[in-house]
């Protein structure tokens, strides 16, 4: 890690609040325009088009525009002007369509229109995060190819601890970990080693973690649960807290042929007694003590070549558990002994310029416009995905050798 301000490198923070809250401005103005990058009033729809769709539900005049952790939804909308700009400046006709929780209307349009793939970037249906699979499910049935992952990736992955059970049969490396249904369901949590991390199991975005989320004592976590039963849903997932490095691994265009990208996160600035953990607020709140946390590249030459290696491995044997068959990424930290462990996956991660997936792939020497072309390419429906992944086969050897490693500037 740098040592200090001084001996850093320009980069851009997780945080992204202050960019949502641009794009949002711009998005009122696009919201109800469905055709506004590519269609004109006095123009037919281009034959063949590539249907983006995001979803609104959490923009102004949305069903949740105010609801807990709306800055990530008014992400996906910003997101999707700039990936429709980038098609359109390509030459590829484009239909700009946004849903809010009606997405059978919204695969119909692409349908009526006459979309041959679509780019899928919908997080939420109504704000309901747990139904984001909703959308590729009907496109699988309307026989469109799409960007991202399945349905039943989409599905595991929204509910971390189904998501563990699948990752603990391929063997993946997990935090040990009590699922419980709220304060009074602690019997098996106090059965693990403190400290413990506490988090919402079906939630995105790191709504629900803050500074509180590392708890150290019976009290503490009691008090922690609670907190969360009064404002989100549950099961809530208690883990043992790993004390090592955090690690991103970005997997693109999918798991079978694609780059593996490892970036790790700098909580160096964080003040001091302030544990280096991502929150909410360190994507969201700019300008708060926890908006300095940035993303950089590692290579073997950081971690350790065999360390390297076994980071790369579990990552693909945690996309593959879960089913996922596309882009994606892969949260994992260190142990005490310095093993990497999962934390997350996440098979629908932003594809803002200047998020932490898409720097990673810049990291290997991918701009972020020959990404998203390349993320197109790959436009499938996932039963061509399965017969892809078992025919070549979903289990390779355990030390699979990743893609490369490039090193770059951390911006």
């Amino acid at each position: 890690m740098y040592a200090g301000h001084a001996a850093r490198p320009p980069r851009p923070p997780l945080c992204i609040a202050r960019r949502i809250r641009r794009s949002c401005a711009r998005e009122r103005v696009h919201m109800d325009d469905r055709n506004a990058v590519a269609v004109t009033e006095d123009e037919e729809p281009p034959a063949s088009p590539v249907a983006v769709l995001y979803n609104r539900d959490f923009l102004p005049g949305g069903s949740c525009e105010l609801a807990l952790g709306h800055e990530a939804g008014e992400e996906a909308a910003a997101v999707a002007h700039a990936v429709a700009g980038l098609l359109a400046d390509r030459g590829i006709p484009v239909l700009l369509l946004a849903v809010d929780d009606d997405p059978e209307g919204l695969v119909a349009e692409a349908v009526a229109a006459g979309a041959t793939r679509a780019v899928n970037l919908v997080e939420s249906l109504g704000g309901d995060g747990r139904r984001e699979h909703e959308v590729p499910a009907l496109l699988e049935a309307q026989g469109i190819p799409y960007t991202g992952n399945g349905p039943r990736a989409l599905l595991a992955a929204q509910a971390k601890h189904m998501a563990r059970r699948l990752m603990r049969a391929q063997g993946v490396r997990l935090p040990d970990a009590a699922v419980v249904a709220g304060p009074d369901d602690l019997e098996t949590a106090l059965c693990l080693d403190f400290p413990l991390f506490v988090k919402p199991a079906c939630a995105d975005g790191s709504v629900g973690i803050d500074q509180g989320s590392v708890v150290r004592d019976a009290r503490a976590l009691r008090a922690r649960v609670t907190w969360l039963a009064e404002r989100i849903p549950g099961p809530y997932l208690v883990e043992t807290y790993l004390p090592g490095r955090e690690l991103n691994v970005a997997i693109f265009p999918n798991p079978m042929h694609g780059r593996f990208s490892v970036t790790e996160i700098d909580f160096a600035s964080y003040p001091k007694g302030y544990a280096p953990i991502v929150t909410y607020d360190c994507k969201w709140t700019p300008d708060g003590p926890e908006s300095s946390a940035y993303s950089k590249p590692v290579g073997p030459a950081d971690l350790g070549a065999a360390v390297y290696r076994e980071v790369v491995a579990q990552a693909r044997a945690a996309f593959l558990a879960i089913g996922g068959t596309s882009y994606g990424r892969v949260d994992m930290r260190l142990d005490a002994s310095g093993h990497p462990r999962v934390i997350d996956v996440n098979p629908n991660p932003d594809l803002d310029p200047d998020a932490g997936f898409c720097l990673a792939a810049r990291h290997t020497g991918l701009a972020w416009g020959d990404l998203v072309l390349a993320l197109l390419a790959d436009a499938r429906l996932d039963d061509a995905r399965d017969h892809r992944i078992t025919r070549e086969g979903r289990q390779r050897p355990a030390l699979w050798e990743p893609a490369p490693w490039t090193s770059t500037s951390a911006q």
